[in-house]
């Protein structure tokens, strides 16, 4: 039993890394909202500030560590609170910290600010809200709202196509 919930609690730290890569800012600034991968990154207008913070936070997330890499997350949202990449980003945090609900919620207001105006290009907001439905569904399934997950993933797979 020892042996299985250490093997979980790796795999579950594993993923938070993987999917915490995504906070990594990209080296240029260009227009898109994606990477290459199809990783949601921050926006054109990301500040030099925000971005160094969202460096922090992965580099913290990488260590193992969530409370810190939070901190760093919650810093750059005071700077740019209509930002919807940290929200998301956030929202991947509270989700691998087992704090679902919490994740919904922020991914949801995510979604809310992608609908802004501010955002250019509809490819990029679709992706951007894509990742958003896929913190949900993913949310979802862990609160064991299996409906909700399929509606989300559902969601998410037709602004992914």
């Amino acid at each position: 039993m020892k042996k299985l919930k250490s093997f979980s609690t790796h795999v579950l730290f594993l993923s938070f890394i993987v999917l915490l890569a995504a906070c990594q800012a990209p080296k240029d600034k260009g227009t898109d909202w994606t990477s290459g991968s199809g990783e949601v990154r921050p926006g054109p207008n990301t500040g030099k500030a925000v971005l160094a913070l969202l460096t922090k936070a992965r580099h913290a997330s990488k260590k193992g560590s969530l409370s810190t890499a939070e901190s760093y997350l919650e810093r750059a949202l005071r700077i740019e609170p209509q930002n919807p990449t940290l929200w998301l980003y956030m929202a991947k945090l509270r989700l691998y910290a087992a704090k679902s609900q919490e994740a919904v919620n922020l991914a949801k207001k995510a979604l809310a600010l992608s609908s802004q105006s501010n955002i250019k290009g509809s490819v990029n907001r679709e992706s951007l809200q894509a990742d958003c439905w896929r913190v949900i569904a993913h949310a979802n399934q862990k609160m064991g709202n299996f409906k909700e997950a399929q509606i989300a993933s559902e969601k998410a797979k037709s602004l992914s196509d």
